[in-house]
């Protein structure tokens, strides 16, 4: 690397000698006055040009020899040559190259012949020996500065400076004082010979040193004083001289520099800041942060001016690797708050997400029951364990809001309490919890125990207060946001639920008594039927013998008007006849329907082919279908299978359905009867091994249609309803008490059928769905014989 000449020009420009630097491949890198004086040159004519074109010849030849025997001789080479100026005059002027001063450089010093002053070749060797402790120092500075810089933990700083510090100057201590105050500070660090005394941790206040003494290290100055008793500063620091042997001392400021906040702000008592800009462009100013010291105990020591700067370099360096490690350490600092408050925030977020999954998992425990009593205690159990409670409550108000009694709780460390009644005059933050419709916390004393905790929060909705719900802690706990906010939900909670439960309670309380009125309704009507079915029958009686009568006078009587009058009084014994049948029907289906509705009387199960009782079920309507000019069509398939079921129960919902398809389907309207099948396909084994898939029958629906009316979509699930008649203009035009299809499905329910409806495209259809429970084995079975057989 190209060797840095710039540094070393501060030192020659004050020498009277010239002195011209010239690198590896002939070029000058450097001049000094002198130098340019003597060539008749300006700096700028002589740097960069190569030294053939500027030097006289002689002197390059010299200059080459020089290089090319560098590595064999220390000695420079010396010499005389005449120099001419432009206006022709000559001067001789000897010269001296010295090509191992400094790396990959040769030095050419020029002096003119009879100039005062110390013989040239020994003028040379100080140079050469300035240079040598120059770079010396350069090097010096550079290897501190890296084991400074190696870290950046402040302790190893310090320990590392002082020691190189100690080492370099041959001192016999090295310390770093670092000021806490305008005119105090404390030894922090030092290095020290083992035979004197240690300064390390001693804090030593200097009146003196708040004024000027500060202003001095405040711009960066270093005092080198050779005797401590003669300084004009030592007064105040007498006594720690003599206390620590010091004889000679040289200090170094170790200043930092930071930005001004304002242009009036000053440092640690210093020189206020000058040529501060506006507010918009502060500029740095530097901070006395410290001083850092050496003492020479053993003799008084003239300080060298290269050893000051030395020194104060060292401070410079310090200083920046001290504001390097405190930025370092801020930084740190802020990644641990950093990751501090993202550890804070995570843990309130877990806490959060756990207080909602709490909130959750209690709110969900408090809507899977419509019981008010397991509500709240569910409610006060986990608060209790959830937040760590000593015990919780739900507690009411008496009607006239005097007292107020615990009714549920939980304890877990404390006696229970559960049923305790006390007087709210006794305990005013009851009233002032209702008052405020928000919570209240307090410290009172429990009934059984010693002071508590009383965090009180209102069970309340729209329509007023319902309880309140008490939380028991110990006396100094102190409720979170999260804790508070739980209480609240939870108290939310149990007034919706409790609300709910209320009015579950009251529609359970109809419904009983709805259904306890329609059982008195059916025991009313199986009574009445009970008791008109005698009546009924007793009439039913006498109107077939007046009919038998009025018949047997009819064939005997010969005159004229008596044959008229019982021929006119005929068709009234024929209404009576009707209207008997008709509300003996109607009895009939009373008693039928209570019947059923006990469910007491066992099935009698048959097997049945249906193709064979359809005609016989329909038989009785024929006549009606005639007489209306309707059509009636009965569709049973030729692979019916039989059916078991109770034949009566089958027979009646067959005739009911056919008795309101007549009754509703207008003349020449159409009725049709249809069975239908669901087949379902199965393997059955066959003898010789394999199997053969089969079709077999899993149900059975008897269909019956009628063309001509339609029913609403809003009413074809009430028709089922006992008493129950679809609106009409005309209520009486089909008569019917409404009993006949509520009947039927309940017959259909109990042979394990389903009966429905479905009307569209102005057609009804009822569909009466029946299992064939069985049917599959049976088949499978007879095909399983025939193949054997076969």
């Amino acid at each position: 690397m190209p060797f840095d000449v710039q540094p070393f020009w501060a030192l020659f420009d004050e020498s009277l000698d010239g002195v011209v630097a010239i690198d590896a491949t002939g070029c000058v890198v450097g001049c000094n006055a002198s130098a340019c004086g003597l060539l008749g040159r300006s700096r700028e004519m002589l740097v960069g040009q190569p030294a053939a074109n500027v030097l006289p010849a002689s002197l390059c030849l010299d200059l080459q020899r020089s290089q090319a025997s560098r590595q064999a001789s220390t000695e420079p080479l010396q010499g005389k040559l005449d120099l001419f100026a432009e206006d022709g005059t000559a001067r001789q002027v000897a010269y001296g190259i010295a090509s191992h001063a400094l790396p990959d450089l040769s030095l050419v010093t020029l002096r003119e012949v009879g100039h005062a002053g110390a013989n040239f070749p020994e003028n040379c060797q100080q140079i050469e020996e300035l240079l040598r402790q120059q770079a010396q120092r350069e090097r010096v500075l550079r290897d501190i500065t890296q084991r400074i810089r190696q870290s950046l933990s402040v302790e190893t700083i310090l320990s590392t400076a002082v020691e190189e510090v100690r080492r370099v100057l041959r001192v016999d201590r090295a310390l770093i004082f670092r000021l806490i105050s305008a005119e105090a500070g404390v030894v922090i660090q030092e290095s020290v010979n083992p035979a004197y005394p240690l300064t390390l941790e001693m804090k030593l206040e200097d009146r003196c040193f708040g004024g000027s003494c500060r202003a001095f290290y405040q711009q960066h100055k270093t005092r080198l004083v050779p005797d401590v008793y003669q300084d004009a500063w030592a007064g105040c620091l007498a006594d720690y001289m003599q206390q620590f042997r010091v004889k000679s001392k040289m200090v170094a400021a170790i200043l930092q520099r930071r930005s001004l906040q304002s242009p009036d702000q000053t440092t640690n008592g210093g020189n206020a800041a000058e040529g501060v800009g506006d507010a918009g462009n502060v500029p740095e100013m530097p901070m006395l942060w410290g001083l850092l010291i050496v003492h020479s105990c053993e003799t008084h020591r003239q300080w060298q001016t290269s050893e000051a700067d030395l020194l104060q370099h060292i401070a410079d360096q310090l200083a920046i690797a001290l504001q390097q490690a405190e930025l370092y350490n801020q930084v740190r600092q802020l990644n641990l708050n950093l990751e501090d408050k993202v550890q804070q925030r995570t843990a309130e977020l877990e806490r959060s997400l756990n207080y909602e999954a709490m909130l959750r998992r209690i709110s969900d425990r408090l809507r899977d029951s419509l019981d008010e009593h397991q509500i709240l205690q569910t409610a006060v159990q986990e608060l209790a364990e959830q937040l760590h409670l000593s015990s919780c409550e739900v507690g009411f108000f008496s009607d006239d809001d005097k007292t107020y009694q615990i009714a549920y709780e939980f304890p877990i460390h404390l006696p229970p309490v559960r049923g305790l009644e006390f007087r709210c005059e006794d305990h005013h933050d009851l009233q002032a919890c209702i008052d405020a419709q928000s919570y209240t916390h307090i410290c009172g004393q429990h009934p059984l125990a010693d002071w508590v905790g009383l965090f009180r929060c209102p069970i309340a909705d729209e329509q007023g207060n319902l309880g309140i719900l008490t939380l028991v802690c110990p006396a100094e706990r102190v409720f979170t946001e999260q804790d508070i906010r739980l209480a609240e939900q939870v108290a939310i909670q149990c007034a919706i639920a409790i609300r709910q439960a209320r009015l579950f309670q009251a529609a359970q309380a109809q419904v009983t008594e709805l259904e306890r009125l329609n059982q008195l309704k059916d025991d009313f009507l199986n009574t009445v039927s009970h008791e008109l079915r005698t009546p009924l029958s007793n009439i039913s009686m006498a109107t077939q013998m007046l009919e038998i009568t009025l018949r047997d006078m009819t064939n005997s009587v010969t005159e004229p008007l008596a044959v008229q009058l019982l021929q006119h009084a005929a068709p009234f014994v024929q209404i009576l006849k009707e209207e008997s049948l008709r509300e003996t029907s109607l009895i009939n289906d009373l008693l039928e329907l209570a019947r059923v509705d006990s469910e007491t009387e066992p099935l009698l199960w048959t097997t049945v082919n249906l193709r064979d009782i359809l005609p016989h079920i329909a038989e009785p309507f024929l006549q009606y279908v005639h007489n209306q000019q309707q059509h009636l069509e009965i569709q049973v398939p030729n692979d019916l299978k039989p059916l078991t079921t109770d034949l009566s129960y089958l027979e009646r919902i067959l005739s009911e359905l056919l008795h309101n398809a007549c009754k509703y389907t207008p003349a020449g309207g159409e009725i049709q009867v249809r069975i239908e099948q669901d087949i379902e396909d199965i393997k059955a084994e066959q003898t010789g091994g394999g199997a053969e898939a089969i079709s077999v029958p899993r149900q059975l629906r008897i269909c019956v249609t009628n063309t001509g009316v339609e029913i609403p979509a809003e009413e074809r699930d009430r028709i089922f309803e006992k008493f129950y008649r679809i609106p009409n203009n005309d209520p009486w035009k089909y008569g019917g008490t409404g009993l006949g299809l509520a009947l039927a499905r309940k017959l259909a329910v109990l042979i394990g059928g389903q009966l429905s409806v479905k009307s569209a495209s102005g057609q009804t259809t009822f569909v009466l769905a029946l299992p064939l429970a069985g049917q599959p084995h049976d088949v499978i079975t007879a095909i399983r014989d025939t193949h054997a057989n076969a």
